[in-house]
């Protein structure tokens, strides 16, 4: 895993060149009259859509949505642009939903390294991108975002798409030599986080959230850490009341960029306080960067750095994911395919 994570640029890079090629070959299949657009994919695949997302809410007027249900939600038509995504392309919610697409003949852009979803864009000539292959889907992050950005940026629908990349490019060649190193550069998270086999992992809703959410996945399945996901300030609402009693002291990691509205980073500040103050143990990753896009970028890396590192001093295997595996068989057996 340590080497995929080090190829960290070369995916990027390889991401957005796909992009252009694609545009070259392929563009000419979409419609012009795109006024929405949606991402389908489940976990480590679903992410990318999830992030981009972040930045389409805040720089583009084309509303977009995140489907992860093997349902197509009514409002998903022909002026539609929709990113059917699957690293492995045998996951079967995301076989289900693609299958609904060509039936409604929605415009579709099919990324996976092969698989099921291959074959149907095959089949219905769909446009198809053929991802590179990866350990693990979850280490394709850098060539779907590549892609898909750099698409984005191609077709005007994200114009700083292809500078929101390389802003990435260079935080990942500016912070994965130090990352690199080894343990050292996580002493302090790692000495907190070696007393804990449950994390919450927060962050915020505009900010963060996803980022956060990415978190999480890498350290369920680099760390084998019961972690969960939350957001600001959605769970200053409900999730709270979980924390008012407890018998073993919970770890929360907070993630937030410094380009915040003063008002949530007030109320980032108050819960923080409330909950030291009960003995909840909080840890804020850092966040480094010149920018907003900079520094959400960089919280993918240190998440990814950080759940590796800890899932070698738990002497777990970073790379498999074992019970997933177990489940898929599971799913065989129950006539899923």
């Amino acid at each position: 895993m340590l080497q995929e994570l080090n190829q960290w640029p070369k995916k990027l890079k390889d991401g957005l060149d796909l992009a252009y090629n694609f545009h070259y070959r392929l563009g000419g299949q979409l419609p012009t009259n795109i006024n929405k657009i949606a991402f389908v994919g489940m976990g480590g695949s679903g992410i990318a859509g999830r992030m981009v997302k972040t930045f389409l809410n805040k720089k583009s007027n084309i509303p977009s949505f995140v489907i992860d249900t093997p349902t197509v939600p009514e409002f998903i038509d022909g002026a539609t642009l929709v990113f059917v995504i699957s690293y492995s392309g045998n996951t079967w919610e995301t076989i289900d939903i693609l299958k609904k697409l060509t039936k409604q003949f929605i415009p579709t852009v099919v990324l996976s390294h092969g698989g099921k979803i291959a074959e149907i864009a095959e089949d219905k000539n769909l446009p198809f991108v053929l991802i590179p292959k990866s350990i693990q889907p979850r280490a394709a992050l850098g060539n779907f975002l590549g892609f898909i950005l750099g698409f984005l940026s191609i077709l005007d629908l994200l114009p700083e798409g292809k500078d929101i990349v390389d802003t990435f490019v260079k935080q990942a060649e500016l912070h994965i030599p130090k990352f690199d190193k080894g343990e050292a550069v996580f002493d302090d998270f790692l000495n907190i986080a070696k007393n804990y086999d449950f994390f919450h992992v927060w962050g915020v809703s505009g900010d963060t959230a996803s980022f956060a959410y990415r978190a999480q996945t890498q350290f369920n399945e680099n760390s084998k850490i019961q972690a969960v996901s939350s957001y600001f300030p959605e769970c200053c609402h409900n999730l709270l009341n979980g924390f008012a009693k407890f018998n073993t002291k919970p770890l929360v990691l907070l993630f937030y960029t410094d380009f915040l509205t003063a008002n949530l980073d007030r109320a980032i500040q108050a819960t923080s306080e409330l909950l030291e103050q009960e003995g909840v143990v909080l840890y804020k990753p850092p966040v480094l960067g010149d920018n907003w896009e900079g520094q959400l970028f960089y919280t993918i890396l240190w998440s990814d750095f950080a759940s590796m590192h800890l899932g070698k001093m738990r002497g777990v295997d970073v790379d498999r994911v074992e019970f997933i595996e177990k489940l898929k068989e599971k799913h065989k057996t129950k006539g899923i395919k």
